[in-house]
């Protein structure tokens, strides 16, 4: 015989009332088939738990370390029940969370403290990443939601505008377009130009090409960067100009200046993306608290969770 969890309760029931007929009572059966479950116990156990009485059972020695146990497997059990329901609610669990350093800067800061304060069993582990390698990191499972500039919709992926910028111009101090009136993009035909590699941003990228193609010149790429401090540093360091969000304004150079664009382009400075198809109750929570932060009236509904 296998001993089940039904038997350690059946075992706690008769040792707490000492008595197999209020056990019975207690547990809704009859006291017969108590007996035989006892008897199968302590025949698996080898020992007896009980002596019986004209009057009911007492404990015997064994029987007294076996109820210490058998407590211990109750709660352990009941402990286990109450993480499940947690888990099941999204109070419990890992969220693994990726981003740009503009979205730790400044969205990150708005959603994290009070997500945590709201769950705090819940793990959250937070890594810093551009937009392709969070791309590839939701599509295979090892990130759950992630913070990127992307304005256009991704195969396989949610994504979820939440801060928007205009384009401006970045140019060495010094520089012939270092100016207070602003630039015409067709005047950048003639300029080295530093870019954002597009297998670090897709979007980042086609939106700058898009800009200068539309008034009808071919970009004369110099270099490519990696992120948009190394954008900064190349031109800091006379290697061309740039096309950069606004909010690169916050890692602030003395070696460069910034130029206004007659052109009104927007981009999507930060999107929260995440895999297509359900989601974990865990990440629903945190999505809610990205809407009423981050998008606020503007955040469409999320359908509601079935069973």
């Amino acid at each position: 015989m296998t001993i089940e969890f039904r038997h350690v309760r059946y075992f706690i029931a008769v040792a707490e009332e000492l008595n197999f007929g209020r056990a019975a009572v207690r547990l809704n059966m009859a006291q017969p088939p108590l007996s035989v479950q006892i008897r199968d116990l302590e025949r698996e156990l080898g020992v007896k738990l009980f002596e019986r009485t004209g009057k009911g059972a007492t404990l015997t020695q064994e029987g007294a370390v076996f109820l210490l146990e058998a407590r211990q497997i109750c709660d352990q059990v009941s402990r286990a029940r109450h993480a499940v329901h947690q888990a099941t609610a999204g109070e419990l669990g890992h969220l693994r969370v990726a981003g740009i350093p503009f979205a730790f800067m400044e969205v990150l800061p708005l959603v994290i403290p009070r997500f945590r304060e709201e769950n705090p069993h819940v793990l959250i582990d937070l890594r810093e990443a551009g937009t392709q390698e969070s791309f590839d990191s939701l599509r295979t499972g090892a990130m759950d939601i992630a913070f990127v500039r992307q304005g256009e919709p991704a195969a396989g992926l949610e994504v979820l505008p939440l801060l928007t910028g205009r384009f401006e111009l970045i140019v060495p101090r010094g520089h012939r377009l270092a100016r207070d009136r602003p630039v015409d993009i067709v005047e950048l035909a003639s300029e080295p130009l530093v870019m954002t590699s597009r297998q670090i941003s897709p979007y980042y990228y086609d939106r700058t090409l898009s800009a200068m193609t539309a008034v009808g010149i071919t970009p004369h790429t110099v270099v490519e960067a990696t992120s948009i401090q190394a954008q900064l540093g190349y031109v800091a360091s006379g290697m061309g100009v740039s096309l950069v969000p606004a909010s690169a304004k916050l890692m602030h150079s003395k070696h460069i200046e910034w130029v206004p664009l007659k052109q009104a382009i927007v981009m999507t400075e930060v999107a929260a993306v995440w895999a297509s198809g359900p989601t974990p109750q865990v990440l629903d929570n945190f999505l809610k608290i990205v809407h009423e932060e981050c998008v606020g009236d503007r955040a469409p509904a999320r359908p509601a969770r079935t069973a």
